[in-house]
């Protein structure tokens, strides 16, 4: 039997509430949202994930990530009685929704701000790691004497090079990570790849880098 196979027996067998998975705080829905600018990754209701917690696997896991307090919510469903929770997230080493991995870091910005949380891997090489910060905030609005809330994305990327973290807010910050001759910056600099600050583009960027030192090593 498969190791991650073996864990996920194990996990329906004893129960996940016995697992130790489940020990944190309840989770309170606080917040009033009216339309479908909620602060989740993705989607506000529960999605199957994987946990990595103290570097061991648990699978089918509904779980939801909160991007306006960087925080991991998650509910037993078939456990009679039991209750959505916020994980302990010093616990929690990473997580994957929807096919994509977060893995928790802590980096410096360029203004000596440090943040910390679950990076989203958006391209791994030999000696690099695309991070993507997924952040929202909140906008408060009035409507009928009530109060709601809005969120909006406010993301950020980060470039891991060597063991080294790199803010990462326009190509420039790209090409200077890696060492690249000035002309192959410039020649790299009139491609379209990674014109705009997206997954794509950053994406295509750092794989022209990775091309051009593969025909480097050839």
């Amino acid at each position: 039997m498969p190791a991650d196979s073996l864990y996920l027996w194990f996990d329906q067998q004893i129960g996940l509430l016995n697992s130790g998975l489940y020990t944190s705080e309840e989770y309170v829905e606080e917040y009033q949202v009216i339309n479908d600018k909620h602060r989740f990754f993705e989607s506000p209701n529960y999605l199957t994930g994987s946990l990595w917690v103290k570097e061991s696997p648990f699978h089918k896991v509904f779980l939801k990530y909160d991007l306006f307090e960087d925080q991991i919510i998650a509910y037993p469903k078939g456990i009679t009685g039991a209750s959505s929770v916020k994980l302990n997230l010093a616990k929690v080493d990473s997580f994957q929704v929807q096919n994509r991995k977060f893995i928790k870091k802590s980096i410096v910005d360029t203004k000596s701000n440090p943040i910390d949380g679950f990076f989203e891997v958006l391209l791994k090489g030999s000696n690099y790691t695309l991070l993507k910060k997924h952040r929202k905030t909140d906008v408060r609005k009035l409507n009928r004497n009530r109060v709601y809330y809005e969120f909006k994305e406010k993301n950020t990327y980060a470039l891991e090079y060597e063991n080294v973290f790199y803010p990462i807010k326009n190509r420039k910050d790209v090409l200077n990570v890696f060492p690249i001759s000035k002309d192959i910056q410039r020649e790299l600099m009139s491609k379209k790849a990674g014109n705009e600050l997206t997954d794509a583009g950053l994406r295509a960027l750092v794989q022209e880098i990775e091309i051009h030192f593969t025909k480097k090593a050839g």
